[in-house]
């Protein structure tokens, strides 16, 4: 069934309607009647009667007609029963508002599954539980008991009430865009947040997603509808819960510096997602991009202030932020100057230099010239503007009104963005009133007022770049292979360096030549037709760091040295064995020639995120691997566009591209194997994390020195 009869619904059963003004069965019935909801209500209370005029039906099995939603104000423990009835009665959707689920512990674990169960069997799409209820106001739909917000364009996913109730507030004070729905979708039992982020993506009343998040049930659901919604209209995101360690103990060095939100971010960011890290960015950065148009590609913002302090710190966060500044023409810079006189800057950042403080009309005078720049995609005006009239004489507050109305109709009819950051944007004002009005953003934090722009200009370049073919819900699987079939039949999870080699190189990773040798006649016997120094590796199927024990020698010259690397590594391997209880085993070595000093090592990984599937990083590799922590992640599948991207990212990135005189490489053999690891930990859903490092890159080549491929359980590979 789709979303529209929970969210539009035509008729509602408020399940524990109640007399008592306190109690949410109460509420939510006068807060229907106080919204102008147009459809049909019905109370549901086992005691009867009539509450607020209404009749009181006894049990959902009374209704005279199935309802479209019903809101379930009674305690935890009545849920699961409720919902089987409200199926049984023919009732779409049901709101359950109760706490006590499983954020409470055990028990309230075996509830939250009853609950689940029932709605699965009885058909019934469930919001909540744990939910602060569910809102559209343009339908007079009120679940919530709001009161005094605002509608409007923006959308509200959250998983907080407090959240959601001072982003209702901060709406409605400062902002003229409103509120569309509101969804509180609490613990998830059934609807989701991908499920609704697709239904907003089409709702014609919403303009803008703001989702506060928690934890999501599945986040792979969630990219996939983000990544087509973000094309159509702006998603921000707050993410709570960042700092939480990863649920289990990697084995690889992938899964140590991959935490879950780090490979979340990643996915936030592949998808178009705006993410913010403070509350107070969240309301202003979606007011913007909800009412602005994005800066064109090629652009950059520009800067107008009336004070030089001020506009340095913008230029100086702007710059932090990576966003690019307008250069402005030649006869820009002339045109100002013959409008602001001599005293004012004329070039990014553009300072009126005390010129507006007797006539604050010169602003909308040196918008009309900067936004008329091919140069200029978003303006931010910093300072005092709209406090003109507070500031220094009420004779100018008429003055500034009018440039604030010519600013705002210029700048919109030129398609052009702004931001206004306004000391004075909580007095009261004539001139900020008619930008709100114009739903001009208003903004008191200078950095917030940065961030806003920033976001405004970085959505024209990402709605012109190329659609990306990067779909989350499509990641093919192929059947076991041979080397996980007799790696399960032993009972381990780490693959051997030679099956780990064997699985890549069907992926398509290119590998350089090796031996395995069994004992140090055949170690020997690898060296000399090396004809060369080469590296002796412990080979085993327990020990899984080989250079942790002593397993690793590196320029081996010769058979009677190879001999003695191959007695050295498998005696410290028997030591360790032996002091950590791990089974014996016949231990043998892998002989490589030694590979040249390379430009530099990477790492190159992926790892089975329980809820975003295979994820893969991309970093600077060798044993400093998680000291640096320097990497890159992205969600699977990518295309190779998007993996030199990845490794755009990197700060090893300059040494890569020859930096102080170095020798600079290609990226293609990089992206290469990374594609090859990519598709690894797609084909087998049994990996559940894959490594390469390190990788020796070269000017035109890029080798893998060691591989190493863990198994996940049998719950694992039933993820994506």
């Amino acid at each position: 069934m789709t979303l529209e009869r929970v969210f539009e619904p035509r008729s509602i059963a408020v399940v524990g309607a109640s007399a008592n003004p306190t109690k949410r069965g109460h509420q939510i019935l006068r807060a229907l009647g106080e919204s102008g909801y147009a459809g049909r209500v019905y109370a549901v209370n086992q005691g009867g009667g009539s509450i607020l005029g209404q009749p009181v039906y006894r049990a959902v099995a009374e209704l005279p007609e199935a309802a479209d939603l019903a809101v379930i104000c009674t305690p935890a423990v009545t849920a699961p029963d409720l919902v089987r009835a409200c199926g049984e009665r023919g009732i779409a959707g049901a709101v359950v508002l109760a706490v006590g689920f499983g954020e409470s512990g055990a028990a309230g674990a075996r509830l939250e599954a009853r609950l689940r169960n029932a709605a699965r069997e009885c058909g019934v799409r469930v919001v909540g539980p744990n939910t602060s209820g569910l809102l559209n106001l343009p339908r007079g739909v009120n679940l919530i008991g709001a009161r005094g917000v605002r509608p409007g364009r923006i959308a509200l996913l959250v998983q907080s009430g407090n959240i959601a109730l001072d982003l209702m507030t901060q709406t409605t004070e400062q902002s003229r865009m409103g509120i569309s729905i509101c969804a509180g979708l609490g613990n998830e039992v059934d609807v989701g947040f991908g499920e609704v982020l697709e239904y907003l993506g089409g709702h014609d009343d919403t303009q803008v997603v703001i989702a506060h998040i928690e934890g999501c049930r599945d986040s792979r659901a969630l990219l996939a509808a983000a990544s087509v919604v973000t094309r159509r209209k702006p998603v921000v995101v707050i993410k709570s819960g960042r700092t939480v360690a990863g649920a289990h103990a990697a084995l690889s060095h992938t899964g140590a510096v991959a935490g879950p939100y780090d490979r979340l971010r990643a996915g936030f960011a592949q998808a178009g997602v705006v993410e913010v890290g403070r509350t107070d960015e969240l309301l202003h950065v979606a007011a913007t991009l909800g009412s602005q148009p994005p800066g064109p590609p090629g652009t950059g913002v520009t800067v107008l202030s009336d004070g030089g302090g001020q506009s340095t710190l913008v230029v100086d966060t702007l710059q932090e932020m990576g966003v690019p500044l307008a250069s402005l023409a030649p006869a820009t810079s002339a045109e100002l100057r013959n409008r602001l006189g001599p005293a004012a800057a004329v070039h990014t950042p553009v300072d009126v230099a005390g010129a507006a403080d007797a006539d604050p009309g010169v602003f909308a005078r040196a918008l009309e010239v900067l936004a008329a720049d091919p140069a200029v995609g978003v303006v931010l005006l910093v300072g005092l503007f709209g406090g003109y009239g507070i500031r220094f004489s009420e004779t100018l507050a008429e003055v500034e009104a009018d440039a604030a109305r010519s600013i705002a109709a210029g700048m919109r009819a030129l398609g052009k963005g702004l931001v206004v950051h306004s000391q004075y944007a909580l007095h009261s004002s004539a001139a900020l009133d008619a930008l709100r009005e114009a739903r001009v953003p208003v903004i008191g934090s200078l950095e917030v007022a940065c961030r806003a722009a920033a976001e405004l200009q970085r959505r024209g370049e990402r709605l012109n770049a190329p659609q990306q073919s990067w779909r989350p819900d499509r990641v093919a699987i192929a059947s076991p292979h041979q080397v996980i079939v007799t790696s399960r039949r032993e009972g381990r999870v780490t693959l051997t360096e030679v099956e780990s080699r064997e699985l890549l190189e069907e992926a398509g990773l290119v590998f350089a030549s090796m031996d395995a040798a069994r004992s140090a006649g055949e170690a020997a016997d690898a060296a000399s037709r090396a004809g060369g120094p080469v590296a002796v590796k412990l080979l085993s199927r327990h020990i899984t760091h080989k250079s942790d024990v002593g397993g690793v020698m590196l320029n081996v010259a010769g058979e009677d040295e190879a001999r003695i690397a191959f007695e050295r590594v498998t005696a410290n391997a028997r030591t360790y064995a032996r002091s950590r209880g791990l089974p014996p085993e016949d231990y043998a070595a892998i002989v490589s020639p030694m590979l040249p000093t390379p430009v530099a090592e990477l790492l190159v990984g992926a790892c089975r995120d329980p809820q975003l599937g295979p994820v893969l990083t991309l970093g600077a590799g060798g044993v400093w691997v998680e000291v640096l922590r320097d990497v890159a992640h992205r969600v699977l599948p990518v295309d190779e566009a998007e993996l030199e991207a990845a490794i755009g990212e990197l700060r090893i990135s300059a040494l890569l591209a020859g930096a102080r005189g170095g020798t600079a490489v290609q990226f293609g053999p990089i992206v290469r194997a990374a594609a090859a690891v990519a598709e690894c930990a797609m084909r087998w859903p049994d990996v559940a994390e894959v490594e390469v490092n390190p990788l020796f890159v070269y000017s035109d080549r890029a080798v893998p020195v060691d591989a190493r491929v863990v198994l996940g359980s049998e719950s694992q590979r039933r993820r994506p």
